[in-house]
């Protein structure tokens, strides 16, 4: 029987689709053979995390996990077996950094509990939040019943005069817990938008700030990042620490719950000491980033009271060598002449990575390997 022209047509047409196919199936077969292990292509990452959704309705994508211990800091074998050590880049940054700060003060680890799972995700065995890599719960530092500091080996319940409840004689080290919530809020690392913790040991942490002639700023700053939280545990075993979306994860997807003043705070600090120069300097070239590295360290470190004015003009070369083509001074607003930088400098320790915040969504393809 013949088929008529139109139906015989499609026929032929589908024959040769698939033919197609099966010709690019072999092609990708061969391919994969060529190559060293298997390779999932199109994977929406270029390696660093993203946060995604709200502290407690979200997923974490290619979050890191938190070493057991490090500079500063450790986790107990408890909340090692559960498996929730993963964060994002900037909150691994921040625990780990403000570790690193702590360990040059004498006195005992910091503990880490909780992080996120491996993906985020819900786990309301543990946490209803926790879900987004953003939030990490941290023991208060104690001292024993002679009053001597000791690492926490485990969360404690303290009463309204930071006693534990248990008549252990166990106490909040209120100065290291200051210390601790003091760097936090101040860290370069990540920006903090919650310390969620116990109502009475909050006042107590202040109360030291003021007797200890803190900055009223950073009492202030201490202040609006304590909160004890009113749909949840009071947290007087322990606080919880969140920080905000990062700007990328932000357009990602990425979702801050809450008031922004500290965020608002920080990008005003970023913005007044200069930081962004480094960011307009990778699309320059390396030489105007060594220029935009030496403003900035130089323009944090010139004016304690008052932001100083950064002037900046450079003079486009294709290949710049020995002197960068720039003519780069730092105004201080308390007076003085323009002082000229330049001193070589490496970039500073705690400057977030370049590569997290110029990341894009279009420029978050990999090839990733497996085992």
């Amino acid at each position: 029987m013949r088929l008529p022209a139109g139906r015989h047509s499609h026929i032929g047409r589908g024959r040769a689709y698939w033919s197609s196919v099966r010709g690019l199936t072999l092609f990708a077969a061969l391919l994969g053979s060529a190559t060293v292990g298997c390779v999932e292509l199109g994977v929406i990452t270029d390696g660093t995390s993203v946060s995604v959704g709200r502290p407690s309705h979200g997923y974490l994508r290619d979050g890191h996990r938190l070493p057991d211990r490090g500079e500063g800091f450790v986790t107990r074998e408890p909340w090692k077996q559960r498996g929730n050590r993963y964060g994002t880049d900037e909150l691994l940054d921040l625990v780990t950094g403000v570790g690193r700060r702590l360990a040059t003060q004498p006195g005992p680890r910091l503990v880490v509990a909780d992080l996120s799972g491996p993906n985020g995700g819900e786990s309301r065995k543990w946490h209803r939040s926790h879900q987004s890599g953003r939030d990490v719960d941290l023991v208060y530092f104690m001292r024993d019943a002679q009053g001597m500091p000791f690492e926490a080996d485990a969360m404690r319940v303290f009463d309204p005069h930071g006693k534990a409840r248990d008549e252990s004689g166990i106490t909040v080290d209120i100065p290291r817990t200051w210390l601790l919530v003091k760097e936090l809020v101040s860290a370069h690392e990540a920006t903090v938008q919650w310390v969620f913790m116990y109502e009475p040991i909050a006042q107590k942490l202040l109360e030291h700030a003021r007797a200890n002639d803190e900055p009223e700023a950073l009492i202030a700053r201490v202040r609006l990042a304590l909160k004890q939280p009113g749909d949840s545990a009071p947290h007087h075993d322990h606080m919880h620490v969140r920080v905000y979306c990062s700007d990328r994860d932000r357009s990602l997807g990425c979702v801050d719950i809450g008031p922004m003043e500290l965020y608002a705070l920080r990008e005003s600090e970023r913005a007044a000491a200069g930081e962004y120069a480094a960011i307009v300097a990778l699309f320059l070239g390396d030489a105007t980033h060594t220029i935009a590295t030496e403003v900035l360290a130089t323009a944090t470190a010139a004016v304690d009271a008052e932001p100083p004015t950064v002037v900046a003009t450079t003079t486009p070369a294709p290949a710049p060598t020995g002197e960068a083509a720039a003519a780069v001074t730092v105004t201080n607003p308390a007076g003085g002449a323009p002082r000229p930088v330049s001193a070589v400098m490496g970039v500073p320790r705690d400057l977030p990575s370049l590569g997290r915040m110029l990341r894009r969504p279009f420029d978050r393809i990999f090839e990733r390997r497996w085992p």
